[in-house]
């Protein structure tokens, strides 16, 4: 009985981080249009990494640890983030920047490269300008 008393339960260690096996979402821009969309939605650079953080679907202690800034600091930005786009949760802040870049994209004074494929034909519904006198 001492044996089974001594005996030492041991138990999985989770991951600090979660180990990304799909390509991250913040991919999906180039670093130039992170830094239109920047400019654009008067990001701070802080904010623009947290907002990076949202779009690779970490939560706020990875993006913390990321960063190497605590857990509070993240949760400030992020409240900052809702208040700028004025948006109430992480999906509405992801279609609020998407929103943002296909805006962008279509500026003519702009150089960002489209989002999608049918962006030179205006085949994309996001992509046409709207017809006047209609």
């Amino acid at each position: 009985m001492s044996a089974v008393l001594n005996r030492r339960v041991t138990r999985p260690v989770p991951p600090k981080h979660r180990v990304h096996t799909r390509p991250m979402g913040s991919a999906m821009f180039s670093e130039h249009a992170w830094q239109e969309l920047a400019r654009s939605l008067k990001f701070s650079m802080r904010e623009l990494q947290i907002a990076r953080g949202i779009f690779d679907d970490d939560s706020d202690v990875g993006i913390a640890h990321n960063l190497g800034i605590s857990l509070h600091t993240v949760h400030t930005h992020v409240e900052r983030l809702h208040r700028k786009l004025a948006v109430t949760n992480r999906r509405q802040l992801l279609l609020r920047v998407v929103q943002e870049f296909l805006t962008l994209t279509v500026a003519p004074e702009n150089d960002l490269p489209p989002l999608c494929a049918n962006h030179a034909s205006r085949a994309c519904p996001f992509c046409r300008k709207p017809q006047s006198g209609a």
